[in-house]
């Protein structure tokens, strides 16, 4: 029995530890749950298991509760994290879910609005429909490793057209088996970047082409290349297709198509006007020529913005110190708006282009002065030479012959000293232009400087006949009147010709040889032409000798005064005496007056030497006063130079008074000529001379530039008929008729006529027959010594008229 009630014991406490082995176990599972993250689990209380199982069960709830709660509070601080961080993504990122085949199965906001979708058409569409013309990494699902992330930068084109840069970030997701489920894809959009880098390089590339442009346009010397270059440059800094320039009064414009595979041109509009759309599709983005081709605001032809599909336009004016010079546009083919920065680089070029044209006409401007004279605007001296000896040192094309032409205007300078030189310059206004109609298109006319010209000649066959044509036309022009002031001024030409080859093979030697015959036509009397020949230059040298010696003769005491009668044709007596100047070298003698006295004229010692004359004459006139010789006027002859000395009328009335003579023997002898280059002064000056009582004549009347209107208003006593209608009177019908003629004209008008050079009787016997009042000339005497002359008064020698054929 004892052993029965211990085996039912130890069978009863099997049973026991058996069940709390069970429940222990039990709670060891639970245990295992939590430890795996099943904080959610709760053990079960066994009512009948062990306190202790309860105690340990309950101890154990308690702990899974407490973690519960700790975790709990962990988990939604992480999820308001993650819904933080999400809402933050969602307003800087657009973000999208994208099955493995590429259809969208989840957008965010900013996702639609950069879309232009609707969220429902976003899901029913893939990724590639929503945006064309994606890069590879439109698909990146195609080629993105398994298990990586890609980044990059990607160039979409969505539904307004608009290109937008985005970067990229992709995130594969993977299913159980390691599979892509998904890809996320999360894209910032960098177009803003993108558009500022792309400027960055513009803006470089443009400095690069306006630095390249600025310095051949300090180079280039073609405008028409200029030009080109700046529509070219204009076009490729904008990267447009076309592009024009338009520069006032210059043959460079044109239009500028496709440059980069080249230049072709099309005409732009002609009479181009200032009151162009300045930059309108900067700031409108308004096309300037849109639908309106035939726009009178730019500066294209119609039908040019028709033919090349032009849309918009930018013109930028090119100006000058505010002086317009012309037009630089761009062109598109479509509604372009043109930045900022793009307006910025046209003007840029047009700034530059403006300098450019700037200092061309500053270039062409010196080159002008260089090459023109600026009062007449004909080539200069310079440009004359060069010309010259271009064309003789020409290897090609060389001309058989040159003819070159100097042109001197006589009495010039006495017109220059007399009206003034405003005056003087109206009149080498008139003569250059006079020239210029004197040519044709193969002779250039230049003014050399002072009152000389030239004109040189090219002749593909020498022609002296159209030399000598040119020679008397150049004479001719230059010989009739000037209109100056409202007054008839009157000079001359003297002109002389040399040739090439014949004459000088160099340029120097033909303007020389050109120049010296110039000055043998001015010797032989002006107003008419000579040919070089080798001889004159004896000539010349002998000319320069003889100015060298003049400059000395006065001081020197080498002039002397001879003096030839003029007698009366009423009684024969001697009725005055004309003082002509002689110069006597101590060396070569008495020389010529034709050699000397031209050259005291040219250089202006004809004014103290004339001075000398009219006190030497006025001496005379004492001393014979003083010795009871019968007094006669005595003639001196006034020169131009003299006639144009500032106080003339002055000095003389000085020297008269101061010899204390009686005035009305002293007479002044003129031509008509140096009358004829300042009527009006000459007037006055003459009527001033006039009242001291001094008589005035007319010397050669009849070979100068007769004008019955001033002769009338001269103050004159009398007309000398000149020796060269004289010398012919008895022989030439029309020499006779002009003589009576002016002997009638000259008593109409109340004037004495005196004739010169008259050498035989018969010349005499019709002078008296036609009333003529006075001759000179070697019938009587010739020129002779004062001591002559007194002689001849002395022992009155006088004309028999008596013996005088009827």
């Amino acid at each position: 029995m004892q052993y029965f009630f211990l085996l039912i014991s130890l069978i009863l406490m099997g049973f026991m530890i058996k069940r709390s082995l069970a429940h222990l176990g039990k709670l060891h599972s639970y245990e295992a749950e939590i430890a795996s993250g099943a904080v959610a689990a709760e053990a079960m209380l066994v009512a009948d298991a062990p306190m202790e199982i309860q105690e340990a069960i309950k101890a154990v709830n308690r702990t899974a509760a407490s973690m519960r709660n700790h975790f709990g509070l962990r988990i939604d601080s992480l999820m308001n994290t993650l819904v933080q961080h999400k809402n933050a993504l969602d307003e800087v990122s657009i973000v999208c879910e994208v099955s493995a085949s590429g259809r969208i199965t989840y957008v965010n906001e900013r996702f639609v609005k950069s879309s232009q979708h609707s969220r429902a058409e976003l899901l029913e569409l893939k990724i590639d429909e929503v945006w064309t013309g994606m890069s590879s990494a439109s698909e990146p699902w195609r080629w993105v490793p398994e298990n990586e992330v890609w980044n990059g930068e990607v160039r979409l084109s969505g539904r307004t057209g608009k290109d937008a840069w985005h970067r990229r970030t992709i995130i594969p997701i993977l299913d159980d088996m390691g599979g892509v489920e998904k890809y996320i894809c999360i894209d910032i959009d960098i177009t803003v970047r993108k558009e500022f880098e792309v400027a960055i390089l513009d803006n470089s590339r443009r400095q690069n082409l306006i630095a390249l442009f600025g310095q051949q346009a300090l180079t280039e010397e073609n405008v028409s290349a200029l030009g080109e270059l700046a529509a070219l440059t204009a076009a490729q800094g904008l990267t447009l297709s076309k592009a024009a320039l338009l520069v006032v009064d210059r043959v460079s414009h044109g239009v500028i198509l496709n440059p980069e595979v080249g230049l072709n041109h099309v005409e732009v509009r002609s009479g181009y006007h200032n009151d162009f759309l300045n930059g309108t599709a900067s700031s409108t983005g308004c096309a300037i020529n849109s639908d309106t081709p035939d726009n009178r605001y730019t500066l294209l032809p119609g039908e040019t913005v028709e033919a090349c599909g032009i849309r918009s336009g930018l013109e930028i004016e090119i100006s000058c110190r505010d002086v317009f010079k012309g037009v630089l546009g761009v062109y598109a083919s479509t509604d372009y708006s043109f930045t900022r920065e793009e307006v910025s680089y046209l003007q840029t070029l047009a700034n530059l282009l403006a300098a450019a044209l700037e200092r061309y006409d500053a270039k062409k401007k010196l080159i002008y002065l260089a090459e023109n004279d600026s009062l007449t605007h004909l080539p200069n001296r310079w440009f004359l030479s060069n010309y010259l000896r271009e064309i003789i040192s020409r290897k090609t094309s060389v001309p058989d012959a040159v003819s070159v032409i100097f042109i001197d205007l006589d009495r010039f300078k006495a017109v220059n000293d007399t009206l003034g030189h405003s005056v003087g310059d109206q009149l080498l206004i008139q003569a250059g232009r006079r020239l210029k109609d004197c040519i044709d298109e193969n002779s250039v006319v230049a003014r050399l400087g002072g009152d000389e010209f030239s004109i040189v000649v090219t002749h593909h066959v020498y022609s002296e006949s159209l030399i000598k044509a040119l020679a008397n036309h150049v004479v001719e022009a230059l010989g009739k009147p000037f209109n100056l002031g409202g007054q008839d001024v009157f000079v001359s030409a003297s002109v002389g010709i040399a040739n090439y080859p014949f004459d000088g093979r160099d340029t120097g030697v033909i303007l020389k040889n050109a120049d010296t015959a110039m000055y043998h036509a001015k010797k032989s009397g002006r107003n008419n032409y000579k040919f070089y020949n080798a001889t004159m230059n004896e000539s010349l040298v002998r000319r320069l000798q003889t100015e060298t010696l003049l400059r000395g003769a006065l001081d020197r005491d080498e002039f002397i005064l001879h003096f030839q009668p003029k007698v009366s044709l009423t009684d024969g007596r001697i009725s005055g005496l004309e003082a002509l100047l002689r110069w006597n070298h101590p060396e070569q003698g008495m020389v010529s007056p034709a050699e000397f006295i031209p050259i005291l004229e040219d250089t202006g010692l004809i004014i103290p030497v004339g001075e000398w004359v009219i006190r030497n004459v006025c001496e005379t006139i004492k001393s014979w006063e003083e010795n009871n010789v019968r007094q006669v006027p005595i003639a001196i002859n006034l020169s131009v130079r003299q006639l144009q000395v500032k106080g003339l009328a002055e000095t003389i009335k000085h020297i008269v008074e101061g010899y204390g003579i009686n005035p009305a023997l002293l007479e002044f002898e003129l031509t008509e000529s140096m009358l004829m280059i300042d009527p009006e002064s000459a007037v006055n000056i003459l009527r001033d001379i006039k009242s001291y009582g001094i008589s005035l004549s007319v010397d050669d009347f009849g070979t100068g530039y007769s004008s019955l209107a001033y002769l009338k208003r001269f103050p004159l006593d009398a007309l000398k008929i000149d020796r060269a209608f004289i010398k012919d009177i008895t022989s030439n019908h029309e020499d006779a008729a002009i003589t009576r003629a002016v002997i009638v004209l000259a008593h109409e008008l109340g004037l004495k006529v005196i004739a010169e050079g008259v050498e035989t009787v018969d010349q005499l016997a019709l002078l008296v027959t036609y009333g003529c009042d006075q001759m000179q000339g070697y019938l009587f005497s010739k020129p002779v010594i004062i001591e002559e002359c007194a002689s001849m008064i002395k022992s009155s020698r006088s004309l028999k008229l008596l013996d005088i054929p009827a």
